[in-house]
């Protein structure tokens, strides 16, 4: 009897054990902010990664825990026809018989990160119009509306599934993902700012979030700025 009693005990520990790594692999995103000298605000996932004479003041945040939605079923490959080669006419004359060399083609160089700068262009469009929904919708509506929780979770997930585009071959390529780290700093900033407002100052979201927004917007427009400067092929003469 007591050994049955043993086991019994024994399987519901693990059982609550299993429950438990579950909840804290469930629990969300931690995060650390600071003001250096220069007063920039830096956002780190760990307070080993706050430098010391920053970590009294220090402020923590909380990113809620989501679920990404499935991915799009993969699409059915399209096999298209390949025409038949057309065959080469004779020459008319002896004289165009000879053989003729032509200079060769200036290379053209398709810019390989372009495409991933296009979906991050979508990307840093929605999380900054996000933000101006949720500053609408606390005017509006106040903090406790059901719309602001869903769309400061729906920017954490874009947040944590962005990535930079590669490194680009042209010059203004080059422009632009460097404006284009300097925006995606100030919206993870701002989103850990938005995590601190909701749970311990609305009102601080209320006078404080129109200027950060007014700042991301300016910087925003400098990005298309820069973006539309990009060239979708670069061209290098033939030597």
């Amino acid at each position: 009897m007591k050994r049955s009693s043993f086991f019994l005990c024994s399987a519901i520990f693990c059982l609550l054990l299993m429950a438990m790594t579950s909840q804290l692999a469930a629990s969300g995103l931690t995060l650390y902010s600071y003001r250096d000298e220069r007063g920039q605000t830096i956002v780190v996932d760990s307070l080993e990664r706050v430098p010391e004479q920053y970590r009294e003041n220090a402020e923590r945040g909380f990113i809620p825990p989501f679920r990404s939605p499935p991915p799009p079923p993969a699409r059915s490959a399209v096999i298209e026809s390949v025409p038949d080669a057309q065959p080469l006419e004779k020459p008319a004359s002896k004289h165009s018989e000879q053989l003729q060399v032509s200079a060769p083609p200036d290379e053209v160089i398709v810019d390989a990160g372009l495409a991933s700068a296009t979906l991050a262009m979508e990307q840093l469009r929605l999380i900054h119009l996000n933000n101006e929904r949720i500053l609408v919708i606390v005017r509006t509506y106040g903090l406790q509306h059901v719309s602001v929780n869903h769309l400061h979770v729906t920017n954490g997930q874009l947040i944590l599934n962005f990535r930079m585009p590669p490194e680009m071959s042209t010059e203004p390529g080059k422009i632009w993902l460097k404006n284009a780290q300097n925006l995606f700093e100030q919206l993870k900033a701002l989103q850990f700012n938005i995590s601190r407002w909701i749970t311990t100052s609305p009102q601080e979201l209320l006078d404080t979030m129109p200027i950060l927004l007014t700042r991301v917007k300016s910087l925003l427009n400098d990005l298309e700025t820069s973006f539309t400067a990009i060239p979708a092929v670069a061209t290098i003469p033939a030597e």
